[in-house]
């Protein structure tokens, strides 16, 4: 069943989705962040025309315990502020839970982008199909279609040396 086109992220939110969506940074500002589990991080990033500090929560697509290392996709695309401003530069912060700290950052090509999202579809099948219907994506299911997606889905993964792996 296809998503109202309230409910669509093609474009950008406004008034009430728009709140809607801003709603986990509110939590993780009133120290709930825990109450979003492991499933959700937030972004502090700076604007990158106006210098601004801006936050945004995103979902995890895949947890790395070994290598302590969070892979986060924009699902709107390239054009999505937030994922501009990490082009532009490295976020000030990330937050999973309780647990915040200076990230590592770094940028998946197409061919780890499109691994990472067929881990993730294959784990949560229903979320993502939903999630590329409300974001206007799709492909044909081969390898190839999944990997040429990834330029319309790019994905950032941070990570931090000094945490313990083991530990989120």
């Amino acid at each position: 069943m296809p998503l109202p086109d309230a409910f669509s992220l093609r474009q950008k939110p406004t008034g009430f989705f728009k709140a809607l969506l801003r709603a986990p940074v509110w939590l993780y500002r009133w120290d709930l962040g825990r109450l979003l589990g492991t499933r959700f991080l937030l972004i502090t990033h700076r604007g990158r025309r106006s210098g601004d500090s801006h936050q945004t929560v995103v979902e995890v697509v895949h947890h790395d315990v070994d290598q302590g290392e969070w892979v986060v996709c924009s699902g709107t695309g390239p054009q999505a502020d937030w994922y501009r401003n990490l082009v532009a530069a490295p976020a000030e912060a990330v937050q999973v839970g309780d647990r915040s700290w200076t990230p590592a950052q770094r940028f998946l090509d197409d061919e780890e982008a499109a691994a990472t999202y067929h881990a993730y579809e294959t784990a949560h099948p229903r979320t993502a199909r939903r999630l590329l219907q409300s974001m206007g994506n799709s492909y044909d299911g081969t390898h190839a279609g999944r990997v040429a997606m990834m330029a319309d889905m790019p994905m950032v993964a941070f990570s931090d040396t000094a945490l313990d792996p083991g530990t989120t």
